[in-house]
């Protein structure tokens, strides 16, 4: 990532010692900038709308401070700030709940602070990033779809397209690197939704971890 430019960050988790150390693992990860820090999913929304940051660190398993609610609605008055949720969250169908927003990374509050720090950089790039606990439970949702009938569904290049939308990147970046031009990216994608019955954003890395094109860290 390029330092000459600092990834503008908003810190929401109510637990003061949580949100310190991540604030301090944000300096030492130089080239990020912490304009925000909040518990409050009123101020949530009125800073993400205001201030636009590139990256949001949010936890919204604390009752009564910020809900999935705020951050869905952060998301749609800031769709360019990439999302990272690290939470204490347990519950399986609250964090699928969480992963159908279409955010970029999903890491536990029990992951090592490497983890984390693998999380901060790869989302403030766009990329995806889940740890270990959060595959287990998207892979478990996903055991009863038997992959093999689906993968030989897509073509070779529409595997290659796939791919490249589960490591995050975006129609024009894969355009440039396939040497097509966007409206035919666009084309692919939509016929990979059609024949995957792909319903949000996370099941293309869903179906990516089936099929083997991407490895779980």
């Amino acid at each position: 990532m390029s330092h000459s430019k600092s990834v503008s960050t908003i810190i929401a988790d109510n637990q003061p010692l949580v949100a310190a150390g991540l604030e301090s693992l944000l300096v030492e990860n130089q080239g990020f900038d912490v304009i925000g820090k909040i518990n409050k999913g009123a101020d949530l929304m009125q800073f993400v709308e205001t201030l636009q940051p590139s990256l949001l660190i949010a936890d919204y398993n604390l009752p009564g401070f910020i809900s999935l609610d705020d951050i869905r609605n952060a998301m749609s008055f800031s769709p360019k700030t990439n999302v990272l949720i690290l939470s204490s969250d347990s519950n399986k169908p609250s964090i699928l709940e969480a992963l159908q927003l279409g955010i970029n990374g999903y890491v536990t509050k029990e992951c090592s602070l490497d983890e984390v720090g693998m999380a901060v950089q790869s989302v403030a790039k766009g990329e995806k990033f889940f740890c270990h606990k959060i595959l287990d439970i998207i892979m478990e949702k996903h055991l009863k779809v038997e992959s093999g009938s689906e993968a030989s569904l897509l073509t070779a290049r529409e595997t290659e397209v796939l791919e490249l939308i589960a490591r995050g990147n975006s129609t024009l970046a894969i355009a440039d690197r396939l040497f097509l031009s966007p409206h035919t990216v666009q084309t692919h994608r939509k016929s990979i939704i059609r024949k995957l019955n792909i319903k949000s954003p996370t099941e293309f890395v869903i179906y990516a971890l089936d099929f083997g094109l991407l490895k779980i860290r």
